[in-house]
């Protein structure tokens, strides 16, 4: 667990998924990273194919194994239920972000790509 000064948040890396608080969580936290992690990588092709649409949009045709590779590592914010793209490799100006209501990741709304 470290102070991300860019971030301005609290971060820990956990299996290729960055998690993020604005207050350094209690302890406890590492099983709910454990198991964030593990649902987001279950539910993985169904947030692209959530997002393919809009990134087709904006950015071309793409396979989603391609737009797999170019997201870059997740931000988990728990604090808000969101996930930021900060590394997506689409271009150098875009955060992709989508809000999650559940922590199965299985109900996504809003997803947007803003730079």
């Amino acid at each position: 667990m470290e102070f991300n000064e860019a971030l301005e948040q609290f971060t820990f890396e956990y299996n290729g998924v960055i998690f993020a608080w604005e207050e350094e969580p209690e302890e406890g936290y590492l099983e709910q990273v454990k198991a964030l992690s593990e649902k987001y990588e279950t539910h993985l092709n169904s947030i692209i194919k959530f997002m393919m649409p809009d990134i087709i949009k904006v950015f071309g045709d793409y396979s989603a194994d391609k737009i797999k590779e170019k997201l870059g590592k997740p931000v988990i914010d728990y604090d808000n239920g969101r996930v930021n793209y900060l590394e997506q490799s689409f271009d150098n100006t875009h955060i992709f972000t989508f809000e999650f209501l559940d922590d199965e990741f299985e109900d996504l709304q809003y997803f947007s790509i803003d730079g």
